[in-house]
C-alpha cells in the first residue's frame, strides 16, 4: 500500500516504544475531549471509535505516554445533532480544557466542531467524518482529517467500476454533505473515465430513514445496470433488509463506498446478500501484517469483536498526535501545526502507512471488494479484495494548492 512515495522526513511510530519511569506521573496530563454519536441507529460507529481510543492511549500510556506525559480522554454523546456538537465542543476547550478534540460521527456534525476549533485554536483531529468540504472549501490549520474523504471514496469507486459492464446508474445517499459530495465526485470521475457512462434519477433519503420503500420502487422503475449509495450504518442496514424483500439485488448491482464496516455486516449477519461491492476506509483483514495482526487481536480480546473502519482510524488519530507533537517536541498548537506542514509525516497504522497531506488530509489507499458469507466470523467479508492506490485518487497538487490559496485569500 502507498507505493512509490517519496517521504523525506518520516517519523515511524508503532504501538510499543518504550517503558515509562515513575517521573512521567508527575507531568500534567495531555487531555482529550472526544464526540461521539453513542446511541440509536448510528450509535455502533462511536463506540467502536471510542473503544480503539481507550485502546490506544492504554498503548501509549504503558509505553511513556506523549513526550513523557500521560494521556486522558473524556467522550460526550452528539446524539448527531451539529448544535449538540458545538455546545460539547465549546465546553471541553472553554470549561475543561482540552488540548485536542477528536471525532465526531456525522459529517454535519464535524462541520460544527469544526468551526468551533477553529474559532478557538484548538487542535481537531477528525476521525469519523469524511466530507470533503472539511479540508477543502472549509479548510483551516486546526483541523487534521485521519480518515479517507468523499475524495477518495468516490474516485475510488469509480476506478473500481470502470472496466465492468455497467453504464447506466442511479444514486442513493444520504441527504447532507457527504451524501451529496459522493455522489457528484462519483460521477464526474465515472464519467471521465467511462465517457459512456449514463446518470438517472439521484435519490436522497434523511438520516435514520425508517422505510426506504418508496427508494426501492424507484430504483426497480428505472431499472438501471448499478447503483452507487452511500449509505451507512443503520441506514444500510435498515435498507439493505428491506430491499432483500423486493429482490432488489438480484437485479441492479450495488457500490456500497462506505458499507463494509463491521456496523453494517455484523448486524446483518447471513442476511448480507452475496457479491454486492463494498468498500471500506480499513478492514480487519487487510493487510496481513504483523501490525495489523496485532491490533485486530488486542481490539478483540478487549472487547469481544472485530475493529471496524471507525475503530481502527480513531485508533491511528492517537498515534498520529503522537507522530506530530514529538515531532514538534511540544503539544502547543502552533507548533503542532507548523511540525506536521514542514515537510511529510508518515505514520504506521494497523491499515499501513498513513501520509498527512498539505491540506491536512491523510493520503492512503481505499479498498474495494465484493461480499461473501464467513463461516468463521458470523457474518459476509470482503472476497476479491482490491486495493486502489493513493496515487490515482488523492487530490492533485493543483486541487490543494488552490484550497491553500483561497484559504489565504479569505482568512
Amino acid at each position: 500500500m502507498l507505493k512509490k512515495i517519496i517521504i523525506p522526513l518520516v517519523i515511524v511510530v508503532g504501538c510499543f516504544a518504550f517503558v515509562a519511569s515513575p517521573a512521567f506521573a508527575a507531568k500534567d496530563p495531555i487531555k482529550i475531549g472526544s464526540l461521539f454519536v453513542m446511541t440509536g441507529k448510528l450509535g455502533g460507529y462511536g463506540k467502536s471509535g471510542w473503544q480503539a481510543a481507550q485502546l490506544a492511549i492504554d498503548e501509549i500510556n504503558a509505553n511513556g505516554g506523549i513526550l513523557s506525559r500521560q494521556l486522558e480522554a473524556t467522550v460526550e454523546d452528539t446524539n448527531v445533532k451539529p448544535e449538540n456538537g458545538m455546545r460539547i465542543a465549546k465546553k471541553y476547550i472553554l470549561r475543561d480544557k482540552v488540548d485536542f478534540i477528536l471525532g465526531p460521527t456525522a459529517s454535519s456534525v464535524g462541520l460544527a466542531v469544526s468551526d468551533v476549533c477553529k474559532r478557538y485554536k484548538t487542535i481537531h483531529l477528525n476521525t469519523q467524518s469524511a466530507t470533503d468540504v472539511m479540508t477543502g472549501e472549509k479548510f483551516h490549520p486546526y483541523v487534521f482529517s485521519i480518515l479517507s474523504n468523499t475524495v477518495l471514496h468516490s474516485r475510488s469507486g469509480a476506478y473500481y467500476a470502470a472496466n465492468m459492464p455497467y453504464k447506466t446508474w442511479m444514486g442513493l445517499n444520504p441527504d447532507y454533505s457527504y451524501g451529496h459530495s459522493s455522489m457528484e465526485m462519483f460521477k464526474e470521475k465515472m464519467k471521465e473515465l467511462r465517457p459512456d457512462s449514463e446518470f438517472k434519477d439521484e435519490l436522497y433519503p434523511k438520516l435514520m430513514t425508517n422505510d426506504f420503500t418508496p427508494y426501492i420502487n424507484k430504483i426497480l422503475q428505472e431499472k438501471p445496470d448499478a447503483v452507487w449509495s452511500s449509505l451507512w450504518g443503520g441506514d444500510a442496514v435498515t435498507f439493505i433488509k428491506q430491499a432483500i424483500k423486493f429482490d432488489l439485488f438480484e437485479k441492479v448491482k450495488f457500490f456500497f463506498p462506505v458499507g463494509a464496516s463491521q456496523e453494517v455486516l455484523t448486524p446483518l449477519g447471513k442476511d448480507m446478500p452475496e457479491d454486492i461491492y463494498m468498500s471500506a476506509r480499513y478492514f480487519f483483514t487487510q493487510p496481513d501484517s504483523p501490525l495489523n495482526r496485532a491490533f485486530v487481536k488486542a481490539y478483540h480480546d478487549r472487547y469481544d469483536e472485530y475493529p471496524s473502519y471507525m475503530a481502527e482510524e480513531t485508533y491511528a488519530a492517537l498515534y498520529f498526535l503522537k507522530a506530530a507533537c514529538e515531532r514538534a517536541g511540544t503539544t502547543e498548537t502552533e507548533a503542532v501545526i507548523k511540525a506536521v506542514e514542514q515537510s511529510p509525516l508518515a505514520w504506521e497504522t494497523p491499515e499501513g502507512w498513513k501520509i498527512m497531506g498539505k491540506d491536512h488530509q491523510v493520503v492512503e489507499d481505499v479498498v474495494w471488494g465484493e461480499t461473501t458469507y464467513s463461516d468463521e466470523y458470523g457474518f459476509a467479508i470482503l472476497k476479491n479484495v482490491a486495493s486502489i492506490q493513493a496515487e490515482q485518487i488523492c487530490r492533485t497538487p493543483d486541487e490543494v494548492r488552490q484550497i491553500l490559496e483561497n484559504y489565504e485569500k479569505n482568512k
